[in-house]
C-alpha cells in the first residue's frame, strides 16, 4: 500500500470513529434526558438505573477510543506522519 492510500485509509477510519462518537453522544444525551425526567416525577430508582447505563456506556466507549487512538497513532507513526 502506498503512503497516499494508507493516509486515506487512516483518515476514513478516523471519520468513521467520529461518526460512532456522535451516535454514542446522542444515546448519552437521551439517557441524561430520561434521568432528568425520572427525577422530576420522583422515580429515583429508574434514574439510578439509567445513570448506571450511562456509566457503563461511557467506560466501555472510553476503552474503545483509547484503543482506536493508539492504533491510529501507530499507523501514522509507521508512515512517519505523526509529530
Amino acid at each position: 500500500m502506498n503512503k497516499q492510500s494508507a493516509v486515506s485509509t487512516i483518515a476514513n477510519e478516523a471519520v468513521n470513529q467520529l461518526e460512532v462518537a456522535l451516535c454514542y453522544m446522542a444515546w448519552i444525551d437521551s439517557l441524561s434526558y430520561a434521568i432528568n425526567c425520572s427525577l422530576k416525577v420522583g422515580h429515583g430508582q429508574h434514574a439510578e438505573q439509567l445513570a448506571g447505563v450511562i456509566q457503563h456506556l461511557s467506560c466501555d466507549y472510553h476503552n474503545m477510543l483509547d484503543s482506536d487512538v493508539k492504533n491510529l497513532n501507530e499507523e501514522l507513526n509507521t508512515l512517519d506522519l505523526r509529530d
